[in-house]
């Protein structure tokens, strides 16, 4: 009978620091466990934990590390190092501490039981010219657990963590990829601040229809959380039964093909040189620039005692929740590659130039990002006026206008997001997904050539579900065995993370019903000024209607709060631009927003920083588009030489046949009555309060009626 094999489970509880790295303010640490062999002259990356922001010198991690076969009287050892991440600069090492295998299990470990505590030195070698020797800088706790597995049975079953959860080992626990099937080395891709980091994969012989940049890899000592989901969800969606009803949802998530080992250009060997690999779906194959939207799906982002995630940061956590678009519709955005213009120029930390700093910027970007709805989402998410894609110049019988492409992109997100909403109400099985995120994404950075067919275009459309590092796959069978409170727990979080689908799905609908659905005629446009403040109400500056018509470039009149002629003005034009035969839009009205002159300021201690936004209504009434220039820094006479498009749709059912294609019956019936005008809709971006659009937005006949739609 072949010899039981030996793993060893490492747990990173916490660590206590003396000293502190960070020049300005507190210190973010992280700890990496590598395994080291030979004599220490082979060392392996195992596992990294998550950032623990503003954590500074008390971490409390709670991490297990994924599993590692071991020998015992091998002289292996495992070392833990410690950094502080710099965000968006280099992370700074703080110590490491390093124990022999044997001696951190102890004389006579008992399989299967996690340890005491064992409290380890962190050591910092000085590097400093003219300095040498090492001192202590803190300390740092860990637990083992040897585990037993007897290879006759199935290691997934009899390999548990801490946690519960399946731990993959370094060998037969996870799907190989051939490495024959890659160049190598492996090299780097540039990444920020906590994110995992990614290499570039190329495929030395890629099969008909694919490219050699088909996938890319994730590096598996930041995914230790995340193999165990994607190794189950390969067996389900690669499956011939349906597992409840999960197959459909699951097939909506990132294309994963095993784990690769490859080495890292640049790292000499015994330098950590050899990488394990996630090898997913490379999402920028074939863009030319990628607009992608990181949307972190439900109402509640943490769990107390969920994969490490301890009590007081599941607290914060909640608090931010509380505070963003969460808390409001069920979702947010948590990153936004590929940004418009209009979005860049929404700096947060515009009016505080001496105090900005790349990582303060970041922060800010990113709480900027949290706070919108999902209407001002997808408004920047669609914006192609500008950059490769302004089409003032092109040849509209070569290419597609920007219109067109955002259009067609769009109703296939729509489509597709209707069908992610039906196959979350089709799972029987309650889910905790927490902190898992939905992906949209298109190729921004070129208009396609007219030769290139709908479905060409379509295929290159992402929606996706991803970021599995705090979710398990519940089944039937796990969910039998769940005490009530556990039962009832997942059907919470399973509510918060379908709750969120639903709504982003909703927000989808209604915006291409008012952006892209009206086939008859705009009926009149207005034209609102305002001051871009980020951390506030954006104030009015001032507002003028016109009618939809032919218009050369016009100076016109601005009208205060009050409804009173100002010394304001703005010039504008509109112009009809029609589309080819057999084209999905008729044509669009091109309205081009030039200047303004004389602008009140808003602001006591410096100068406003405008935009403008245009707001057309249709004939009907039932058709609400909006969109937004650039803001222009410090100035009252600004100059936006911006073209916005109003679009005529070709085929008033175009709507109908996203929504039915997503789901049969999800399109039947008046269409604006199931997908009105938002709230805050007539008003600046970010006027209306969580309170205000939490309670009218989800209490919507129109939602209300999506919903039972999608669940019946």
């Amino acid at each position: 009978m072949p010899a039981q094999a030996q793993y060893v489970v490492l747990k990173v509880k916490s660590a206590e620091l003396t000293k502190n790295f960070e020049r300005l303010g507190r210190m973010d640490p992280f700890a990496v466990v590598s395994w080291l062999s030979d004599g220490g002259s082979k060392k392996k990356l195992l596992s990294r934990t998550h950032t623990l922001w503003n954590a500074h010198k008390t971490p409390e991690w709670d991490f297990a590390c994924r599993a590692k076969k071991y020998s015992p009287s091998s002289g292996d050892k495992i070392e833990v190092a410690l950094w502080e991440d710099g965000n968006v600069s280099k992370a700074e090492w703080m110590g490491s501490a390093t124990i022999d295998v044997d001696e951190l299990l102890g004389p006579d470990p008992t399989p299967g039981v996690e340890s005491d505590d064992v409290v380890l030195p962190v050591m910092w070698q000085k590097r400093k010219s003219g300095g040498d020797g090492e001192e202590q800088t803190g300390t740092v706790t860990v637990r083992t657990t040897l585990v037993v597995a007897d290879p006759t049975n199935s290691p997934s079953s009899s390999m548990l963590s801490a946690g519960g959860g399946v731990v993959k080992t370094d060998d037969e626990q996870v799907t190989r990829v051939d490495p024959a099937l890659f160049a190598r080395p492996v090299k780097r891709l540039g990444v920020s601040g906590g994110t995992a980091p990614f290499f570039q994969l190329k495929l030395l012989s890629p099969p008909e229809g694919r490219t050699e940049d088909h996938f890319i890899g994730k590096d598996l000592s930041r995914a230790v959380d995340e193999i165990a989901f994607y190794e189950e969800m390969l067996g389900i969606v690669n499956s011939d039964n349906e597992e409840c009803g999960l197959r459909d949802l699951l097939s909506f998530g990132f294309e994963y093909a095993g784990v690769l080992e490859a080495p890292e250009e640049g790292v000499e060997e015994g330098e950590d040189a050899e990488r394990e690999l996630l090898v997913l779906r490379n999402l920028r194959d074939g863009c030319s620039t990628l607009r992608l939207l990181d949307i972190k799906m439900g109402e509640k982002t943490a769990s107390a005692g969920w994969h490490g995630k301890s009590w007081s940061h599941a607290y914060r956590q909640g608090l931010m929740d509380k505070t963003t678009n969460s808390y409001v519709e069920g979702f947010r955005l948590e990153g936004f590659d590929g940004r418009p213009e209009t979005l860049v120029t929404m700096d947060p930390l515009m009016d505080y130039d001496q105090h900005k700093s790349a990582k303060a910027l970041k922060k800010a970007s990113r709480m900027l990002l949290q706070h919108m709805d999902g209407r001002e989402v997808l408004m920047h998410f669609l914006d192609l006026h500008q950059g490769p894609t302004a089409d003032n110049d092109v040849n509209l019988d070569e290419v597609y206008s920007a219109a067109e492409l955002s259009e067609l992109v769009f109703h296939e997100v729509v489509a597709r997001m209707a069908k992610l909403a039906a196959a979350c109400n089709k799972v029987t099985v309650p889910q905790k997904w927490v902190g898992s995120s939905v992906a949209l994404g298109y190729d921004s950075g070129k208009l396609p050539p007219r030769s290139k067919d709908e479905a060409a275009i379509r295929s290159t459309v992402l929606v996706n579900i991803f970021d599995w590092g705090r979710s398990e796959l519940n089944t039937m069978v796990k969910m039998q065995t769940m005490p009530a409170k556990e039962q009832q727990d997942r059907t919470t979080f399973w509510n918060f993370y379908k709750g969120g689908i639903e709504t982003l799905a909703w927000n989808t609908a209604r915006t291409y019903q008012h952006r892209f659905a009206n086939a008859d005629e705009w009926k009149e446009i207005t034209l609102s000024i305002y001051d871009f403040d980020a951390m506030s109400v954006d104030d009015f500056m001032g507002t003028a209607t016109v009618a939809v018509e032919d218009t050369e470039v016009s100076e016109i009149k601005l009208y205060n709060n009050k409804g009173k002629e100002s010394d304001a003005t703005i010039a504008y034009s509109l112009h009809w631009r029609p589309c080819q035969a057999g084209s999905r839009l008729k044509g669009m009205w091109r309205v081009g927003i030039k200047s303004a002159r004389n602008l009140p300021n808003m602001d006591e201690v410096s100068v406003s920083d405008p935009y403008c936004c245009i707001k057309a209504t249709s004939a009907d009434g039932k058709h609400c588009f909006e969109q937004v220039t650039r803001v222009i820094h410090n100035d009252l006479n600004p100059v936006w030489d911006a073209t916005l498009d109003l679009p005529i749709a070709s085929d008033a059912d175009a709507l109908r046949k996203a929504l039915e294609e997503g789901t049969s019956g999800l399109g039947q019936g008046d269409l604006y009555a199931l997908l009105p005008r938002g709230v805050s809709e007539g008003t600046a971006l970010r006027s209306a309060t969580v309170s205000t659009i939490r309670s009218k937005e989800a209490n919507n006949p129109g939602f209300l009626e999506w919903k039972d739609r999608l669940a019946s």
